[in-house]
């Protein structure tokens, strides 16, 4: 019987580059879609936690809302009178009244002076 000899052929460079390209571009798609899914996972969280926020506030604006008006029932039940209120009834009025805000500085002047800082940071 006749023996075939198996010639060895160089490997062709190109091929090969071409392959490892083609590899190299599965693995980044691959890595891709394992990073768009770990970031729709993030936002799914992140929408969760906004919404327990918008609860979590309209219940406290509920709250205060109630509370404000239990100080006001207050004062209209007090035996003193509109033009001549007690103490607490003062103290009552400038709370809801926000008596803070002479200490409270301008908002849109605060909001200036932050912005000024952000832009210093530049």
């Amino acid at each position: 019987m006749k023996k075939l000899t198996k010639l060895k052929t160089k490997p062709n460079l190109q091929e090969s580059r071409l392959k490892e390209n083609l590899e190299l571009l599965d693995q980044i798609r691959a890595d891709a879609v394992n990073d768009i899914e770990s970031l729709t996972e993030n936002f799914q969280h992140m929408t969760l936690v906004a919404e327990s926020v918008q609860r979590n506030y309209r219940a406290l604006l509920a709250e205060n809302q109630l509370l404000k008006g239990t100080l006001l029932s207050i004062i209209d039940e007090c035996c003193c009178g509109q033009g001549n209120r007690c103490d607490r009834c003062w103290k009552l009025l400038k709370t809801l009244g926000s008596a803070n805000a002479e200490e409270n500085p301008d908002p849109a002047r605060k909001y200036r002076s932050i912005l000024s800082q952000l832009r210093n940071l530049e």
